[in-house]
Parts: structure tokens; C-alpha cells; sequence
């Protein structure tokens, strides 16, 4: 009897250090620590100059940030204008919205890959979801219009490398508020890769007053700073002529950042590095689908593995 018992303690304790069954579990989008707050140095404004000596004439315009709502991200932008009075105009930051991105790719018979990326508000999230802009780096992309907008974006210092589609849906209805869900959608001859991606939530941009903010206010709005950000997959072009060794070392090197983003679990990490340049690609191939079948990868990883053929 004593025997029986030892031998169900070993197993509870076995199950207790290293879990049956591991999962991955995604990275949500990732915001930076920005904070706004009112300016400390600022300068006088010119009001006028004065009609008998010609001097200027300044006032202190007295330049404010005030939060209003800490989970909505909103703020109020505060001035004395020219007339004497006080301005005010009301900005809403980007990243008061929490969420998860997840992607998958289909290639019909004419050799178009469909990339679906679905997005998820979280219910933490203060916000809606108003726009979703993604990475590529291909010239055939065509994305399928869903909401008020979808365009193409103008490089900046945060969206630097590649190209970025935008889809904005600022005015959708229902919106996509908190624990809602949405698909975007795009095509492309170019073959997957890893890539990054933005959000935003809420309501962008500033109704004007009629006249400028000071310009230590305008100095505080962040651009796209604020914009959380993380990675899917998306088209590249440079994949459609890579040897399959050399897809192969491509994904090796990747890795590291699909564990990071919790694609990948730990166990399946190891054997891919061990693995991916040392067994036939068929073989490969059948272990992800069991991975990810198991819950050990995403489909993203699946995806570019198969894309490896």
C-alpha cells in the first residue's frame, strides 16, 4: 500500500515541475511610457505692437495639460488666446486600448496569398478600436477596404522601414469597443515574413478652436509615438527567390523573437533551433502541423514554416 502511495506522490510532483500540456501565449500590442504634461518653459506670445513707440507688445498665454480621463486617455489642452479668453482644445492619446493580434495567410490557385490579420479589443481596454496600420515589403500588395479608409502611409521616424497599409475605421458602425473583434484583410504574390504592425484607439486628431496652440503645447503631442505596436507576418518579396536553406536560416535566426512574442513554447523553441537546418523539410513541416495542432505554435509559425517548401 505504502508502495502505491509513493508512487502517486512522484507523479503528482512530476506534474506539479513540468506541466502535461504547454501553450503559447501571444504577446498583446506594446505601448511606450509617454507622459504629457504642461510645459514648464514656454515663451510670451506677441499680442500686438503698441501704436506710439512700436514696441511689442506679449502676454503669457499660461499653456496647460490637464487629464480628464485616465482610462480613455483624455486631456485637456489649455491657453489664454489673444482675445484674453481661455482655449481649450481636447486630445485623446492612441494607446488606451489593449489588444491581440493574430494572422493567417491562404494561397488560391493563382498564386495570390490572402493575409487575414484579426484583431482583438480586450475588455481592459479604455477605448475602441479606430485604426490598425501594417508592415510590408512588396509592390503588389492590394488591401480589401473594410471601414472609411485604407491607403498607404508616408514614411516618418516611427514607421520608417518597408511600407505601412492603413485601415482606419474611426467611423465604423458598431464600433469596435472592448471585448469585439475585427478582421483586416490583403493580398499578395509576396510569400509571408515577419513584420510590425500599429493600433490606435479612440478619436485622432484635435478640433481647432480658431487659432494655433502655443507651440510648447503642440510640441507634446507624440505623432505616432503612441500608437502601440507589435508584429505579424506580411508580404515580402524578398522571400520568392530564397533558396529553401536559406527560408530555412531566415526563420533559425527568427526564433528568438517568436518565443518573445509567445508564438512559440519553450519546448518546441528548443527542438526547432536543434532541428530546422538538420532534417528533411517534409519532416519539418508534419512536426509543425502537430505543433500547432497541440498548441505549441501559432499559426504564424506554421505558416512560414510551410512557406520553408
Amino acid at each position: 500500500m505504502w508502495i502505491l502511495m509513493f508512487l502517486i506522490l512522484i507523479v503528482q510532483v512530476e506534474h506539479a515541475v513540468r506541466p502535461l500540456y504547454q501553450k503559447t501565449q501571444r504577446l498583446p500590442f506594446q505601448k511606450k511610457q509617454i507622459t504629457f504634461k504642461s510645459p514648464t518653459v514656454y515663451a510670451k506670445r506677441l499680442l500686438r505692437y503698441d501704436e506710439k513707440t512700436g514696441e511689442p507688445v506679449y502676454y503669457d498665454p499660461k499653456p496647460q495639460v490637464v487629464l480628464l480621463d485616465a482610462k480613455s486617455g483624455k486631456y485637456a489642452f489649455k491657453w489664454i488666446g489673444y482675445d484674453g479668453t481661455q482655449k481649450t482644445v481636447i486630445f485623446q492619446r492612441a494607446d488606451a486600448i489593449d489588444a491581440l493580434i493574430s494572422a493567417s495567410v491562404s494561397k488560391g490557385s493563382s498564386g495570390q496569398y490572402l493575409y487575414s490579420y484579426r484583431i482583438q479589443n480586450l475588455a481592459s481596454s479604455g477605448e475602441h478600436l479606430s485604426g490598425f496600420a501594417v508592415q510590408n515589403s512588396a509592390s503588389d500588395v492590394t488591401p480589401i477596404k473594410i471601414g472609411e479608409y485604407v491607403g498607404r502611409m508616408s514614411n516618418s521616424k516611427e514607421l520608417r522601414d518597408g511600407n505601412w497599409i492603413y485601415f482606419s475605421i474611426t467611423t465604423l458602425q458598431p464600433q469596435i469597443v472592448p471585448g469585439k473583434e475585427i478582421e483586416f484583410r490583403l493580398e499578395s504574390l509576396a510569400p509571408p515574413g515577419l513584420v510590425e504592425c500599429r493600433i490606435h484607439g479612440g478619436e485622432l486628431g484635435i478640433k481647432g478652436v480658431g487659432e494655433d496652440m502655443p507651440q510648447e503645447l503642440e510640441n507634446v503631442l507624440p505623432g505616432y509615438r503612441d500608437w502601440p505596436s507589435g508584429f505579424t507576418i506580411g508580404p515580402i518579396d524578398n522571400l520568392k527567390t530564397l533558396p529553401p536553406a536559406e527560408r530555412a536560416n531566415y526563420l533559425l535566426k527568427l526564433l528568438p523573437k517568436f518565443k518573445e512574442l509567445g508564438w512559440i513554447t519553450a519546448d518546441a523553441f528548443q527542438w526547432y533551433q536543434q532541428n530546422l537546418n538538420h532534417i528533411d523539410l517534409a519532416t519539418i513541416s508534419r512536426r509543425a502541423e502537430q505543433d500547432f495542432g497541440a498548441g505549441n505554435i501559432t499559426n504564424e509559425v506554421l505558416v512560414m514554416i510551410q512557406g520553408i517548401r
